[in-house]
């Protein structure tokens, strides 16, 4: 049916309509009313049907606009890479055509795909939203910080929610924030309740007064005690009054263990009843505490039945004190609960505090105090060798019965002497420099037995003087030039600092130069040392001094005696050059050392002697053995055999044996060397004295 049609028959009715009038004389006015409702009807319809068909068009309009926009909001939702400019924009193709069935069609499918795909990419990520709420659930509703799409069984997710690949990645990295967080707290819990658990159990807690739940759930199911800050704090807040109980219980225990364990040093309590009273009391419940107080009144009244004993004791410590301090006796008298006999706790308290302000100041003190000591110990031990040298039987006295000689006094009272020379002004500058920087620094002097250290340190500087010398034999003849020795190089006459004095002039030798006399008999070298002959006229044995044989140079600088240069102890000393043979006094067998030298001291500083060798003795025996001697002649040559230009020496009379014990000591270990020695003469000459 089109527009034409529909012309004619209304012109076909509207004809019909005025003949109908006309036959029934309707008059016009009324004519012209009826065709006006006529037309008006006919308007009306029209516009009725034009409205429902604008009205249907508009609303698959606003459909196919709502397709567009959902389309629009689930590919931003599923793909954030894309600017958001391209989703506002015609270029997706995405708009509304003619005819609107078509294009709603066109767009209901798209509309399917892309839904398909956004619900497959919420299942995903409501899987992992399900696993974040769950622990989540355990934590405060704030902790969460991000937005999490709906789960609930038929919810409707909106297509603008966020599930692009950088939203799942968020909501990863909160679910392993939230994971861990829970974790943690979950540790916590269980650590706080153990440790809740085991104070209870160290102190004893009743039954009555543990919470169960935290018994029950601690190490099963700790977050059913509660993953919140404030069940936390809780938790922390009991363990921390449990902790502040049990420390105050161990100070307590300490107090009563420390105070314990002294009362039984005290009372000497055996070892055994200590570790059995510790091992039946351990840990800091009550009734721990409760019987360390019994055992300390059981104790306490054991002290007070010997409380004497323990005043006693503690003055002891107080007078070591007050040595260590170099108390006088005036700051000894300033303590008067010393000097009192009524034992009383007090009494003892008084002696042990004053006993800690001693100790405290020993310690404050203690670098003075050990100069102190040192410097007064360097003292000490110069009076004592200046005691020591005086003494001069010291080198010739033999040791008592039970006792053995010590040929070494005299080395070490040299050493003694270097240290002290050494050491001492050093200790004084130190000493010095120490007590004037503490007076200093306090404004007191500082007393040493009730005296000024530092005014003593002065007196001693003025009054110092240098120490005696040690008595040392030395002949009395004028000082001649030594002579040189083939085995032993010259050496300093004397050391400053010796025990010794200035050597004494030796005299000459006489010797008697022949032709040939330089050769060698028997293998053994002519040539002798310089050695010091006796006198032979002198008959005054009593003469201490005046016929002492002289030690060479080489040797007049130390303080060590040996029998011989380079001997050792023993019942035979086999020697070099210098004697030929060796004779044999009671059994013993001494020949000469190197170069036949007859010095009886060693001047070194190295020399060492054994024992079983008394250099000092041998030398004054040997001095004695000398004066004792009726007639002395010349010192023989090497007997070992005649080469050219030697000269036949004959005895002129008997050996004389020397008088005394020393003597005769000196005889016995010097047999070789004196018998071989004495009353020779030339069968040529017969002259007394002389020697090749």
């Amino acid at each position: 049916m089109d527009t034409s049609y529909l012309s004619q028959q209304v012109t076909t009715i509207i004809e019909r309509l005025h003949g109908f009038f006309d036959e029934i004389g309707v008059p016009s006015h009324e004519r012209d009313s009826r065709e006006s409702e006529l037309f008006s009807a006919l308007s009306e319809t029209l516009h009725n049907q034009l409205n429902i068909v604008a009205k249907e068009k508009h609303e698959l309009t606003e459909k196919a606009q709502s397709l567009i926009k959902t389309i629009r909001q689930m590919e931003r939702s599923l793909d954030d890479s894309r600017p958001q400019s391209e989703f506002e924009q015609e270029a997706d193709g995405l708009q509304i055509t003619f005819p609107l069935i078509t294009c709603i069609q066109r767009l209901k499918e798209k509309h399917h795909a892309i839904s398909k795909l956004h619900r497959e990419r919420f299942e995903q990520v409501k899987k992992l939203v399900e696993a974040l709420q769950s622990y989540a659930s355990h934590l405060e509703p704030s902790f969460v910080k991000i937005k999490l799409p709906p789960t609930a069984p038929n919810a409707e997710i909106p297509p603008s929610f966020d599930l692009s690949p950088t939203y799942v990645g968020k909501l990863d990295g909160e679910f392993t924030r939230v994971y861990e967080e829970y974790n943690r707290r979950i540790t916590a819990v269980s650590q706080y309740a153990d440790e809740i658990i085991n104070l209870w159990s160290e102190l004893g807690v009743p039954q009555a007064q543990v919470d169960s739940q935290i018994v029950q759930h601690a190490r099963e199911a700790p977050e059913q005690l509660g993953l919140h800050q404030d069940d936390l704090k809780r938790l922390v807040s009991k363990r921390d009054k449990l902790v502040a109980e049990k420390q105050q219980r161990e100070r307590k225990l300490k107090d009563l263990r420390s105070t314990v364990d002294g009362l039984w040093e005290r009372l000497g309590v055996d070892e055994s009843e200590r570790k059995q009273f510790l091992a039946a009391n351990r840990g800091c419940g009550l009734r721990q505490i409760n019987e360390f107080e019994d055992e300390l009144s059981r104790l306490n009244e054991l002290k007070r039945q010997n409380l004497h004993i323990f005043v006693e004791d503690a003055r002891f410590k107080l007078q070591a004190l007050w040595d260590d301090l170099y108390y006088s006796e005036e700051e000894m008298l300033d303590f008067t609960p010393a000097f009192s006999d009524v034992y009383s706790d007090a009494l003892l308290s008084a002696h042990e505090q004053e006993i800690s302000r001693l100790e405290t100041l020993k310690e404050q003190r203690a670098p003075i105090l050990a100069v102190i000591d040192k410097h007064r110990s360097i003292i000490n031990d110069r009076q004592e060798l200046e005691k020591s040298s005086q003494d001069a039987s010291r080198l010739t006295s033999k040791g008592q019965k039970g006792e053995k000689r010590d040929p070494g006094k005299l080395l070490r009272e040299e050493k003694m002497r270097k240290r002290i020379t050494k050491e001492l002004p050093k200790v004084e500058a130190e000493l010095r420099k120490t007590l004037e920087a503490w007076e200093d620094e306090y404004g007191r002097p500082f007393c040493v037995h009730g005296e000024r250290y530092l005014d003593e340190l002065e007196a001693a500087a003025v009054a110092k003087a240098p120490p005696p010398r040690s008595k040392t034999p030395s002949a009395l003849q004028p000082a001649r030039e030594a002579p040189k020795s083939v085995g032993r190089s010259g050496a300093p006459a004397s050391r400053a600092g010796t025990v010794r004095g200035p050597p004494p002039p030796r005299s000459k030798t006489p010797t008697m130069v022949r032709s040939g006399a330089t050769s060698s008999m028997a293998g053994s070298h002519l040539a002798r040392s310089n050695v010091p002959v006796s006198n032979t006229n002198n008959n005054n044995t009593n003469n201490s001094r005046q016929d002492y044989p002289v030690a060479p140079p080489s040797r007049q600088t130390s303080t060590t005696s040996s029998l011989l240069s380079g001997g050792t102890a023993g019942s035979s000393i086999t020697g070099g050059s210098g004697y030929g043979g060796a004779s044999s006094t009671t059994g013993t067998t001494v020949s000469g050392g190197g170069g036949g030298s007859e010095n009886w001291e060693s001047y070194t500083d190295n020399s060492e002697l054994d024992d079983n060798d008394d250099g000092d003795a041998a030398y004054y025996a040997h001095v004695q053995s000398q004066q004792q001697r009726s007639t002395l002649s010349k010192r023989p040559a090497t007997a070992n055999g005649m080469h050219l230009g030697a000269v036949k020496r004959v005895r002129e009379h008997a050996l004389a044996e020397p008088d005394g014990p020393a003597g005769r000591g000196m005889t016995m270990m010097m047999g070789s060397r004196v018998g071989s020695d004495v009353a020779w003469s030339t069968e040529d000459e017969g002259v007394v004295g002389e020697t090749y």
